[in-house]
């Protein structure tokens, strides 16, 4: 789910950056990064159903569906794997001097992949919408993998899918705050990455379906 703005106080000292060398939740992130992560979903998410819940008629109902997590750890949810990818490729150029080290450690991702429990624990709180149905579903990284049969399996051309569809996403934000001169370097060595991690673990997305009403 992608949030309003990064929290905040992940910046709030540029010498020493809370979440160094990552640009999401990851298995080196400290406790106050999953935490801060964590309150802005909370927040966001709030301030999202008090608005829907004004929009709906008695009775209404509105369908949801965003990426989640199975695991009650931020730390090990899908998405820290996606985007640690990224992360990599980020650090591997900041070795090789292409990117500069302040501005990898200062970028961090506005979005956050919840627990189920999270969610219901916020339409809970909230107490103005009933959570109906839900529903966990599962999806390859590569929209375009229908493969049934492994040895049917292409995790380069996967890889370079992922990256598409990512750089369809977040290319305006990256090119914001690295300039447009990295891009190509940055997504080509992504796609290598996520190749790699498919020929080890083919991971899916998790997807959450829910269906509120008021």
């Amino acid at each position: 789910m992608w949030l309003s703005q990064v929290p905040q106080r992940l910046h709030n000292s540029p010498s020493s950056p809370l979440n160094k060398g990552n640009i999401y939740i990851a298995e080196t992130s400290p406790q106050i990064v999953v935490d801060l992560y964590l309150e802005q979903f909370q927040k966001d998410f709030s301030t999202f159903l008090k608005l829907r819940y004004k929009e709906l008629v008695l009775s209404g109902r509105m369908v949801l569906t965003f990426l989640g997590r199975r695991s009650s750890h931020a730390r090990y949810g899908e998405t820290s794997k996606f985007w640690g990818l990224m992360s990599d490729a980020m650090n591997a150029m900041f070795l090789e001097g292409i990117l500069d080290e302040a501005k990898v450690n200062a970028f961090n991702l506005p979005f956050y992949a919840p627990s189920m429990e999270e969610v219901t624990t916020v339409v809970e709180n909230e107490g103005l919408i009933h959570l109906e149905q839900v529903q966990i579903l599962e999806s390859n990284w590569d929209p375009i993998d229908d493969s049934i049969d492994d040895s049917m399996f292409n995790n380069s051309k996967s890889g370079e899918n992922v990256a598409k569809c990512v750089r369809a996403v977040i290319e305006p934000t990256l090119e914001i705050h690295f300039g447009k001169a990295i891009v190509n370097d940055l997504f080509s060595r992504y796609a290598k990455n996520v190749a790699n991690h498919l020929i080890v673990e083919k991971t899916k997305h998790v997807i959450f379906v829910l269906v509120l009403q008021k």
